[in-house]
């Protein structure tokens, strides 16, 4: 939508301002035919149209196109379709009798049956929300929720925290706000998250919602900005994970694997994350802070004969990385907290976004507090606790950022048909969480669900039936009328994403990695692990489970940790799913 100002003289600051507020006042809270969704006026593109070769200049809240291009405007693809459009423009002539509706195109007023468009009301009179909330993510950049649209524009004094469940819209809200921040100030704007291949999908999200500002805003994930802010600075900005990787087993081997440690836990990954995550993640240096530290997030007491065991496990593991001269994960961070902290970066930031904050490390934390500090709208967290995936936990608190007063939490589910909700709630991993400072939150189970219908199938079978279960299940799914691009094979590891992709490579059937995926429409089913699939969401998915045989009564406190992480993984891919979901138990024999 535009709103189109005629200018003649290039300074008319005071008109353009005035007619922004007119706009906001016009549109705001605008209901169409569904009281859980409102007009955003943050989508308003405002336009000068301006005689041929006149020298008035456009700037960050306006663009300028000479009236003999104005049909430029009309390049960008569609974000409403004709009978939405026209709805709004019925509701503004109500609204206000001082606009004359003007009708560019007199077929709209016969609206072909089929053309009901996403806010069809005689629909939504009858209760049918399906059709209006199952749409594709970009719709909502354009329609809201009321008390989603009150959080895209509210008032912050500090930084703020946003949480809910999976499916409540937290990552719209998110994006909104930077859209509102982005045209009431000039600096640059972050979206970051822990993972890399989620920033790209919200940045073709962003540019759609706000092209007027996307050019002032970068969506990567931490690390490659930490990489890049050093790189500036002449500083070592290279991890080397497979190092890292080498660097720990040689540790393990020399001191962990005959030692304590191996009689607690046998599995090396288990001390690997406790170092990753509760030692170097935290910033901790000295053996008498990890001492008395509380580990959150795992299960279990270690006594500090065993801690004194795994501190020595990580100073093996540092002189073996030092030595080979190369960063890993935490050391990127810490390098690039520590630089900023001695000269901050040249450009400020008008706002930071972290999505998926649960993922993060504590050092994380403070560095993307470190970018803003405690500046009123600057620094928003997003996130939910029951779809945590990596080891450990935090709290903000510990991360020395302030919320007190300036949470809030999402309760409803916009996402998940119910169908699909009622499997996911049955897989929570845990009844009870916290809203990421220690206040109790609120679960999927607890949510409010919008979504009727759906479908949800649970299968259980033998490794040598689970490929062919999956093609069959792929075939339904198009006889049903949904297209491959709309549809997620999610797995838990790696190896798993690789023998899948061996199978529909022999079925001639065309995917597109995750890790490769940003958001465009392509005839193509989607592959990858949970972690590359966090934060986005498709028409349907398909989650093979290659189920453990251990029974839990010989499982220790780091199995049950294990099983607790399984179970969360299990989850997220589980709630990626709009209307069909399909899980696929595969027990060991």
């Amino acid at each position: 939508m535009f709103g189109l100002l005629f200018s003649e003289r290039p300074r008319e600051e005071a008109v353009a301002h005035l007619f922004r507020e007119r706009c906001a006042q016009l549109f705001d809270d605008l209901p169409i035919g569904n009281h859980r969704n409102v007009f955003v006026p943050e989508t308003i593109e405002f336009v000068r149209i301006v005689a041929p070769h006149s020298d008035i200049r456009g700037d960050e809240g306006c663009r300028v196109v000479s009236a003999l291009e104005w049909r430029s405007l009309l390049a960008a693809e569609p974000r409403m379709k004709r009978s939405e459009a026209d709805r709004i423009a019925e509701a503004v002539t109500v609204r206000d009798r001082a606009y004359t509706r003007v009708s560019v195109d007199r077929s709209l007023a016969s609206r072909s049956a089929d053309d009901s468009g996403l806010l069809d009301v005689a629909d939504l009179y009858e209760g049918d929300r399906t059709r209006a909330l199952e749409k594709p993510f970009p719709t909502w950049m354009t329609f809201l929720d009321p008390a989603q649209r009150a959080l895209a524009t509210r008032n912050y004094n500090g930084p703020a925290r946003i949480a809910g469940p999976a499916g409540s819209g937290k990552t719209v809200v998110a994006l909104h706000r930077m859209a509102h921040r982005a045209r009431r100030t000039t600096g640059k704007l972050l979206f970051t998250t822990f993972v890399r291949n989620l920033p790209p999908c919200q940045q073709r999200a962003f540019a759609q919602l706000a092209p007027d500002v996307s050019a002032r805003a970068e969506f990567k994930n931490l690390h490659s900005w930490a990489g890049e802010f050093l790189a500036r600075r002449d500083l070592p900005d290279r991890m080397d994970l497979r190092k890292a990787d080498n660097a720990f087993n040689m540790a393990w081997s020399r001191v962990g694997s005959r030692g304590p440690l191996a009689d607690i836990e046998c599995d090396n990954r288990y001390w690997r994350d406790e170092i990753d995550r509760l030692i170097k993640g935290r910033g901790i240096a000295k053996f008498e802070e990890y001492a008395i530290l509380d580990r959150r997030g795992r299960r279990g007491v270690l006594r500090r004969p065993a801690r004194e065991a795994v501190w020595e496990l990580y100073e093996q593991y540092e002189s073996l990385r030092k030595r080979a001269g190369f960063l890993d994960a935490n050391d990127l961070i810490a390098a690039a907290l520590r630089e900023i902290l001695r000269e901050p970066p040249d450009e400020d930031y008008a706002m930071v976004v972290v999505d998926e904050v649960q993922d993060m490390s504590v050092l994380g934390l403070r560095l993307v507090h470190a970018l803003v500090g405690n500046t009123p709208n600057a620094l928003l967290l997003v996130g939910d606790p029951q779809q945590q995936i990596y080891a450990g936990g935090w709290r903000l608190s510990e991360a020395g950022i302030p919320i007190v007063g300036r949470g809030e939490t999402l309760k409803v589910n916009y996402r998940n048909c119910d169908a699909v909700l009622e499997l996911a709630t049955t897989l929570e991993g845990r009844n009870l969480v916290d809203d990421l400072d220690g206040a109790p939150g609120t679960t999927l189970s607890r949510s409010e669900s919008v979504l009727t219908g759906g479908t949800a199938e649970k299968w259980c079978g033998s490794d040598e039936d689970v490929e062919n279960q999956v093609r069959v299940t792929l075939d339904s799914l198009a006889e049903a009328g949904i297209p491959l691009s709309d549809t997620a094979l999610i797995t838990r590891t790696n190896a798993e994403a690789d023998r899948f992709r061996v199978a529909l490579r022999g079925w001639g059937i065309e995917f597109r990695n995750l890790e490769n995926y940003d958001g465009a429409e392509e005839d193509m089913i989607k592959i990858g692990t949970v972690y590359r699939a966090k934060g986005l969401d498709f028409r349907a998915v398909l989650h093979p489970y290659f189920a453990k045989s251990v029974p839990e009564d010989e499982r220790g406190d780091s199995a049950r940790d294990r099983a607790d992480l399984a179970a969360n993984q299990r989850f997220v891919a589980i709630t990626r799913a709009r209307e069909y979901v399909w899980l696929g138990i595969v027990a060991n024999e």
